[in-house]
């Protein structure tokens, strides 16, 4: 999302910047930085995770001018690194391609809250739930924490974003129907395969670098 004050107005844009900046502070408040920086380890996964994010973001097809849709891989990164650095990361990712791409920043904090809070969040919440309700299978972490969860956050991340885009007042729903959200069908299963490929490997080959995965309680049968 690269569009210019001229287009959402000052005000709006001023209003995204300092919303997302309350909630990025509190990441980085909550965020466990004293366990990173005890641990080499750590530190490269959350790095790699958040080079990652941007390689992602780089690989994108313009959906509409200011408007592009392309892999999020956020549902990895939140159970890999937790919600913080997920967010953190993929703030950090979204600003980097704007500045690369020599677009507008002025919408930059909405294009954080649809395309890194909301997967993030739905992440989070589907992999709480799962854990509390449902019973420690391997096959269960894999399909409900994280491919259900990766399909989720896409479609609601790009409803999301199409709906804030929406009230911005840049395209009417209509439009964003047709030339966005079309695309929806077509980006959700592959995106919800990257991210299970990704856990898949990480969870049989490396279990300790995975935040939310606790080896013992998948594999103690």
């Amino acid at each position: 999302m690269d569009f210019s004050t001229d287009l959402i107005g000052f005000d709006a844009a001023l209003w995204g910047w300092l919303s997302l900046g309350v909630l990025l502070v509190v990441a980085g408040l909550t965020a466990p930085w004293r366990a990173l920086s005890a641990s080499s380890a750590r530190q490269n996964v959350v790095l790699a995770c958040w080079l990652a994010l941007i390689l992602l973001g780089a690989f994108q097809g313009k959906a509409l001018p200011g408007l592009s849709m392309h892999f999020l891989g956020l549902t990895a990164v939140t159970l890999i690194v937790g919600w913080q650095f997920a967010l953190l990361g993929g703030a950090l990712a979204v600003g980097v391609l704007a500045g690369l791409n020599h677009d507008e920043f002025a919408a930059a904090g909405f294009a954080v809250w649809g395309l890194v809070v909301v997967p993030v969040a739905i992440t989070v919440g589907v992999n709480y739930w799962a854990q509390r309700f449902l019973p420690p299978n391997f096959f269960i972490y894999l399909f409900v924490n994280v491919f259900f969860a990766a399909a989720l956050g896409f479609v609601l991340a790009a409803l999301m974003t199409a709906g804030l885009v929406a009230m911005l007042g840049v395209y009417s729903w209509p439009v964003l129907v047709e030339s966005y959200l079309a695309f929806i069908p077509i980006q959700v299963i592959p995106e919800a395969m990257i991210n299970g490929m990704v856990m898949l490997g990480l969870t049989l080959l490396r279990p300790e670098w995975v935040e939310s995965f606790d080896a013992q309680r998948y594999f103690r049968n």
